[in-house]
């Protein structure tokens, strides 16, 4: 069996609150790797971009979150960019929205890259399950 190690959790929202909570939730767990809070789907991709010169262990997961409605780029301009993205990593992504419109489900989830489709905010007990499927 091989083990993920989890090198990096991004969480790409442009909201405070939702950030600020989703860092609370995290810290409450036995998760020790570090968190990068990234306002923009832009600043979401340079992070991805600095890791990719850092990491070079295929067997290594890096969790993003990713928020669909974004002022500039947005969740959905990330996509399109990360689809195209050659990493030297694991990336299990995740969309975390408030949208209540089941077609930005059906347009987020027929995206191969993405790994599941969350309603906001995430709680602790999701949070950990997702680590232990997914990077444990």
């Amino acid at each position: 069996m091989i083990i993920n190690k989890l090198e990096a959790i991004l969480l790409i929202d442009d909201d405070f609150t939702t950030n600020f909570l989703h860092q609370k939730i995290i810290s409450k767990t036995e998760i020790d790797a570090p968190v990068s809070v990234l306002n923009d789907a832009s600043e979401g991709i340079d992070k991805l971009l600095a890791l990719n010169e850092t990491i070079n262990d295929h067997s290594a997961t890096v969790l993003v979150f990713l928020d669909l409605n974004m002022p500039l780029l947005d969740g959905w301009g990330f996509l399109e960019i990360f689809k195209k993205m050659k990493l030297n990593f694991k990336v299990h992504l995740f969309i975390v929205s408030a949208s209540i419109n089941p077609d930005d489900k059906t347009r987020a989830t027929s995206y191969p890259q993405v790994n599941g489709y969350l309603q906001k905010h995430l709680t602790v007990p999701t949070f950990s399950a997702l680590v232990k499927d997914y990077a444990a």
